[in-house]
C-alpha cells in the first residue's frame, strides 16, 4: 500500500496541474481515488473520494455506460487514451467535464488495472457556453483564440516526405522538454497542426492547449486577452483571467507571433525569462508554468531586419526550431494529401470520389501551390463539390488554378548559367519524382513510365535522395 501511495505522490508532484487520481483493479473496481479538484473545498473533495472506494466505476460515474468510460475502454482494449474529454455525474451529484489520460497496468502480460489521471475543464466549458451572454461584444468579435484538448497528433501529419518524416521524429526527441519553439512555415503548411502535434507528445498533454492569432487581435485588446485584467485597471474593467493563466500547465500556441506590438513583445519576453505574468491593472506578479510555441511565416532574417520583431524574443522563442518546408518543395506528399482530403470529404460531403484522372494529376503535380497544403485541401473540396462520378476532371477545378498553372508553365529565359550535367541532374531528379508521383509510389510503374530497368531507378532515387 505504501509503494501505491509512493506513486501518487510522485504523480502529484509532477503533474501539479491533475486534479484527480483514479486507479481500478481489472473488474473496474475503484482501488484509489484521489481528488483534489481546486473548484470544491477540502471536505467536498474527501468524501467523494470516501464514497468511491472499492465501488465499480461505473457505481461512482452514474452517468458513464462501459461504451463512454475511458477507464474501461482501457482495461477492455490495453490501449492508451490521451486527451479524450468526459461529461461526468459524481455521487453526489457534481457535474464535471474533464480531460483525462488513461494507461493500462501491466503485470506479467495480463492487464490487471488502469489508471486515470484527469484535469476539470468544467470553467472553460461553461465560459464558452456563455460567450453569447456574457462576453463583452468588442472581444466577442474577434475569433483568435481557443482553447481545447487538441485535435491533432503526430499521426494527423500526413506524408511521405523523408523531410517531414524527419521532423515528425524530431518532435518525438523533444517531448520530455519545456523550452520554447518557434516554427517557420508559409501560410497553409500547418504550422499550427505542428504545435498541436507537440502538445500532444509532450507530458503536458492532459492540461489546455490555447491557440491566439496574434494578427487578428487589436492591440487595445491585446494585452488584457493574453495576461489578464485586475478590476479598475480601466472603465469597465473586471477581473478576469488571461489566456496566459488559461493555459496554465499546459501550452500556448502564439500564431503570427511578429504581428504582436513591440511593447507587448517585451512584456512577453519578461514573462519566458521569469516564468511569470503581470496582469493588467496589477502590481504583483502571477507565476505560471506554460510552454510557449509560437510561430512566424516570413522569413526570420527579414522580419528582424525590418524591425517587426525584437531579436532578443526572437532568441529567446527560438531554442527549438523548426522548418515546414512549402508543398512546391515536397511534391511527392501531392498525391498522398488528395487521397487523404478524398477520403475525408467522401465522408462529410456523402460522396464516393475515387482519385482524380490524369490530367489533374498533371496540372497538381506542375502547378506551385502558393496556398500550400491548404490551398490543395481547399481545391479537392470545392471539385467533390461539382463532380457527379467518381473521378475529378478538369472541369471540376477552380477556374483560377488553370489559369495559374498556364502561366507557370510557360518557358522562362535563362538567367543564369550551370554546369550542364547539373542541369540534367536537376531534370532527371524531377522527372523520376513526377514518374514516382504519378505511379503513387510504385517503383515498378514509375520505371516503366520512364522506359528505364527498374533496378537503375531505384539506384538513381538512392542518389537523389527521393523517397517513393
Amino acid at each position: 500500500m505504501s509503494k501505491r501511495c509512493d506513486t501518487v505522490t510522485l504523480i502529484k508532484e509532477n503533474f501539479d496541474y491533475i486534479d484527480s487520481i483514479t486507479i481500478v483493479d481489472h473488474t473496474g473496481k475503484v482501488m484509489v481515488q484521489l481528488r483534489y479538484n481546486p473548484r470544491f473545498s477540502q471536505e467536498e473533495n474527501e468524501i467523494e473520494n470516501k464514497l468511491s472506494l472499492n465501488k465499480s466505476i461505473l457505481e461512482v460515474f452514474p452517468s458513464l455506460t462501459p461504451e463512454t468510460s475511458t477507464l474501461i475502454q482501457v482495461l477492455n482494449t490495453g490501449n492508451v487514451i490521451f486527451c479524450e474529454k468526459q461529461s461526468l455525474t459524481t455521487l453526489t451529484g457534481k457535474r464535471i467535464t474533464s480531460t483525462n489520460i488513461n494507461l493500462p497496468i501491466v503485470s506479467r502480460g495480463k492487464i490487471i488495472g488502469a489508471i486515470e489521471l484527469s484535469k476539470d475543464i468544467t470553467h472553460i466549458e461553461k465560459s464558452h457556453g456563455r460567450k453569447s451572454r456574457s462576453t463583452p461584444p468588442q472581444e466577442e468579435n474577434y475569433n483568435t483564440a481557443k482553447t481545447l484538448t487538441t485535435r491533432y497528433s503526430l499521426n494527423d501529419i500526413i506524408t511521405v516526405n523523408q523531410e517531414i518524416k524527419n521532423l515528425k521524429n524530431f518532435i518525438k526527441r523533444i517531448s520530455t522538454s519545456s523550452s520554447s519553439v518557434l516554427i517557420f512555415g508559409e501560410t497553409g503548411t500547418g504550422k499550427e497542426l505542428f504545435a498541436q502535434a507537440i502538445h500532444s507528445e509532450s507530458h503536458r498533454r492532459i492540461a489546455p492547449f490555447v491557440a491566439v492569432n496574434c494578427s487578428a487581435l487589436p492591440e487595445t485588446l491585446l494585452e488584457g486577452i493574453l495576461f489578464g485584467t485586475l478590476k479598475g485597471a480601466f472603465t469597465g474593467a473586471e477581473n478576469k483571467k488571461g489566456l496566459f493563466e488559461t493555459a496554465h500547465g499546459g501550452t500556448i500556441y502564439l500564431d503570427e507571433i511578429n504581428s504582436m506590438p513591440l511593447n507587448l513583445q517585451a512584456k512577453l519576453l519578461r514573462t519566458l525569462q521569469e516564468g511569470t505574468i503581470l496582469p493588467l491593472g496589477g502590481n504583483s506578479p502571477v507565476k505560471i508554468d506554460v510552454r510557449v510555441i509560437a510561430s512566424i511565416n516570413k522569413n526570420p532574417a527579414e522580419i528582424i531586419k525590418s524591425g517587426e520583431m525584437r531579436d532578443d524574443l526572437f532568441y529567446r522563442l527560438n531554442v527549438i526550431n523548426i522548418k515546414i518546408p512549402p508543398l512546391r518543395e515536397r511534391p511527392d506528399d501531392i498525391p498522398v494529401l488528395i487521397d487523404y482530403f478524398i477520403k475525408k470529404y467522401n465522408k462529410s460531403l456523402g460522396r464516393n470520389v475515387k482519385g482524380i484522372d490524369n490530367d489533374v494529376q498533371e496540372l497538381f503535380m506542375s502547378y506551385k501551390w502558393p496556398g500550400n497544403v491548404r490551398e490543395l485541401e481547399h481545391v479537392i473540396e470545392a471539385a467533390m463539390n461539382m463532380v457527379d462520378g467518381r473521378i475529378i476532371k478538369l472541369e471540376h477545378l477552380p477556374v483560377y488554378l488553370g489559369e495559374n498553372t498556364a502561366v507557370d508553365t510557360k518557358i522562362s529565359p535563362i538567367e543564369n548559367i550551370i554546369p550542364l550535367k547539373e542541369a540534367l541532374e536537376q531534370l532527371e531528379k524531377k522527372m523520376i519524382s513526377f514518374a514516382l508521383s504519378k505511379a503513387r509510389g510504385n517503383v515498378s510503374e514509375a520505371s516503366r513510365l520512364l522506359r528505364i530497368p527498374r533496378t537503375t531507378l531505384q539506384y538513381k532515387m538512392e542518389k537523389y535522395k527521393i523517397n517513393d
